[in-house]
């Protein structure tokens, strides 16, 4: 066992006694102590200066395809705050890191401004590009970026670009998250025993597939060791980022797997769900509509009763190419230009409200297609059914910062009333709650549609609800699926003989 692999076994077993070595699909809540006061406003954590048990800090970080969010968890509180970047613009959502870098005459900078999402020689939805990579879809438009601006057609080329790209900005944001840690708890660092882990979404689809989940790991885990020199995104010459990379790999080994962890983007969205008092076991279909994509899930959600541990067992997980971002897309395309100027302004235009013929002809488009998949998805998860009835119990969740009423909840509420139905149905839709343990004041609620992801990834690993992926569910065979459930005849009463 080496140094890392003995240090993280005894801040686990300080912070939650031995053998509670977990992994995310077979969890065990975690035995905890003594709970301190909860955090002041300023989000300074009182420490006694004589002596303190060691910090451990959960970091869950939601890497949006347009903008990412984070909220850090002290553990042993059981406190957790939203992580505001220190040059933070947006001054209604404070706490959006954009995930938009710029890539001129060889040197790789970040965009800090959240109102330009197409800049001059950008490099945009990296989280999807980086997905495309993993598949090796290299036709896909996510690519195309990565092409014409300082890339190649080249398939290796390619790849080290998208990669180095996404080592460069995830630890340039996860240095400022550390910081922002060390600001809050001065004396972090202070004690051998003092760790931080972070916990890191990809969508359920894109998650089971092994080679998705490596490269993001492979990623996550290099970004992880690079936080501290990237920390603020310096701008940068590739060729450095390469040396820098390079050493940080001969350095580093194996030796952070412990710390980073990948999990299911839907179970982190609906972490504060499964772990609150509303919640109740059932079916259920999760829309969440990005920049990028739309993802969707359906799951089985179950508390066992032998621990009341809970477990998410997905039946089918799809990604469309149809977030919010295509509506600026498919609205400049129609007009007939396309490049980065045309692609801000219609975004713009969307972001206003305006109803140009354009952007309406692209939010019909979308909305059509993500009928036809919506309907896919419950097609699938009804063949997975043992009961096809329960099809009929289902209800909906949506999220994610795209979500509006029209494209998106207009198109997932059709296919209730089509064929896969026997009679229409109205599915009841259920809100997200707001946290407890989250350090949010009244106005700050709102926030919440945007934080779900990164709220649910801020819990220890092992803490995370179980879950089953859809690869792993088997799908019935005709004799053991249950006959329609059948509607028992009004008894005969004396009036009627």
């Amino acid at each position: 066992m080496g140094m890392f692999s003995i240090f993280v076994k005894n801040i686990k077993e300080k912070l939650f006694g031995p053998d509670k070595q977990q992994t995310a699909s077979k969890p065990v809540p975690s035995l905890r102590e003594e709970k301190a006061p909860p955090h002041e406003r300023s989000g300074i954590r009182p420490v006694a200066p004589a002596e303190r048990q060691p910090y451990f800090i959960q970091i869950g970080f939601d890497f949006g395809t347009s903008y990412c969010k984070c909220i850090c968890r002290d553990v042993m509180i059981d406190k957790a705050w939203v992580h505001i970047p220190r040059d933070a613009q947006d001054l209604e959502f404070p706490f959006l890191i954009p995930s938009t870098l710029v890539l001129k005459d060889g040197v790789i900078g970040h965009v800090s401004n959240c109102r330009s999402h197409y800049p001059e020689n950008g490099l945009y939805h990296l989280k999807h590009a980086l997905v495309k990579t993993a598949l090796q879809e290299w036709d896909d438009p996510a690519l195309i970026p990565y092409c014409g601006n300082g890339g190649s057609k080249d398939r290796c080329q390619l790849t080290a670009l998208v990669e180095a790209c996404a080592v460069y900005f995830l630890a340039g944001a996860f240095g400022m998250v550390r910081a922002d840690v060390r600001r809050r708890l001065p004396t972090f660092g202070k004690l051998p025993d003092d760790y931080m882990a972070i916990n890191l979404a990809v969508p359920v689809a894109d998650a089971e597939r092994p080679e998705v989940n490596a490269l993001f790991h492979k990623v996550l885990c290099e970004a992880w060791n690079l936080a501290d020199p990237l920390a603020g995104h310096p701008p940068l010459p590739l060729s450095e980022l390469e040396s820098l990379r390079k050493n940080s790999k001969d350095f580093a080994g194996n030796s952070l797997d412990t710390a980073c962890f990948i999990y299911p983007e839907v179970s982190a969205n609906v972490q504060g769900f499964v772990r609150s008092r509303v919640s109740s076991p059932g079916i259920y279909l999760f829309s969440d509509a990005g920049a990028g994509t739309v993802d969707q899930s359906v799951f089985i959600f179950i508390r066992r009763n032998e621990d009341q541990s809970e477990h998410l067992t997905y039946l089918h997980g799809g990604v469309f190419p149809l977030g919010s971002s295509h509506i600026e897309q498919k609205a400049a395309s129609i007009s007939g230009s396309a490049d980065w100027s045309s692609l801000e302004r219609w975004r713009e235009k969307k972001e206003q409200g305006d109803r140009d013929l354009e952007l309406t002809m692209a939010r019909d488009w979308i909305a059509e297609r993500l009928r036809m998949g919506t309907q896919a998805t419950l097609a699938h998860t009804k063949k997975k059914l043992y009961v096809k009835d329960q099809l009929c119990e289902i209800k909906l969740i949506f999220g994610g910062g795209g979500h509006c009423e029209h494209p998106y909840k207009t198109a997932v509420m059709k296919p209730f009333n089509g064929q896969l139905f026997r009679n229409e149905i109205t599915p009841a839709i259920v809100g997200l709650p707001v946290p407890r343990d989250l350090d949010l004041n009244g106005s700050e609620t709102r926030w919440m549609r945007r934080l779900s992801v990164a709220y649910g990834l801020s819990f220890e690993r092992s803490e995370l609800a179980g879950f089953t992926y859809p690869r792993d569910v088997d799908t019935p065979t005709p004799d053991q699926i249950w006959p329609r459930r059948k509607r028992m005849p009004d008894p005969i009463t004396k009036d009627v003989c």
